[in-house]
């Protein structure tokens, strides 16, 4: 269900029907009665009602306030949650500088970039969302958001919000030497304890599983790679590819897929850390 009939006229006023000019293939137009936080709450308020229609008390979607932000022509969009869908508060437009946002121009390569800095400078809550949109705002202050971007940015939030609301399995893949099965068990069981669904080699795959395509459906399937590197661990066969995989989801998912990396000493020796996996240790 759209927020706008597709076969009625247009709001922007040119005459067309709306699925011919600022439909879902087009841009959402500066409209009568169409203000920002109305168009991004009800949005989302329909996809949560489509994907979760039995679960109550969801994020942004049960109240929220909108604080907004520009640079340039980015549009920047922190949504508070609330939970008081009586009321809300909307505050005027911040223009923000090169300094906290960490490029000259926002673009598609770099938006994800940008939001991560967006989530320090603004300290979001896990139910917050934090939207950042490219070429949203032209030099008249008036918005032009491509229904395509938007939903795409929601969709990630919602995902964001099931992990929030525990209706999405948090499995953790842990990688290691199979000399050093024995001590990673233990990390395993503790990570159940907590409510972590750990893949571990022997537990996740079946027999006759192609090892590689197993690794991978395992990377999918999971929203952090923990590397446990022993002396033992060596970047060499399937480490190698594990490795590959984890940074390739990272760049993927973003903030929803986690890499970290711990060093583990045996003997009063320490294991040598992968180039590639220097910077999440």
């Amino acid at each position: 269900m759209d927020l706008i009939d597709q076969n009625k006229p247009c709001p922007c006023g040119s005459g067309k029907l709306f699925v011919a000019c600022h439909g879902v293939a087009g841009s959402w137009p500066p409209a009568q009665n169409r203000d920002l936080y109305s168009v991004l709450t009800e949005r989302y308020m329909e996809l949560v009602a489509r994907t979760h229609p039995t679960v109550g008390g969801w994020p942004v979607a049960t109240g929220c306030n909108l604080v907004q932000a520009r640079y340039g022509a980015a549009l920047i969009v922190h949504l508070v949650h609330t939970g008081h869908r009586g009321m809300h508060t909307a505050s005027q437009m911040t223009e923000l500088n090169r300094d906290q946002v960490g490029v000259e121009v926002v673009t598609t390569r770099n938006r994800t970039s940008v939001a991560a800095r967006m989530e320090v400078l603004f300290r979001p809550h896990p139910k917050d969302m934090i939207l950042v949109f490219e070429n949203a705002v032209d030099p008249g202050g008036n918005y032009n958001i491509p229904w395509t971007l938007l939903d795409t940015q929601l969709q990630e939030a919602l995902v964001k919000h099931e992990h929030v609301m525990g209706l999405r399995p948090m499995k953790i893949f842990l990688s290691h030497k199979g000399a050093d099965k024995p001590r990673i068990r233990n990390y395993h069981d503790t990570l159940k304890l907590l409510g972590f669904d750990s893949w571990l080699d022997e537990d996740a795959m079946t027999a006759g599983t192609n090892l590689q395509r197993g690794i991978l459906q395992g990377m999918a399937d999971s929203c952090a790679a923990v590397f446990f590197v022993t002396p033992n661990y060596v970047d060499d066969n399937f480490l190698a590819t594990e490795i590959d995989y984890a940074i390739e989801e990272k760049r993927k998912k973003g903030d929803l897929f986690a890499i970290i990396t711990l060093v583990l000493e045996s003997e009063k020796r320490k294991g040598a850390v992968p180039e590639l996996l220097r910077r999440y240790v």
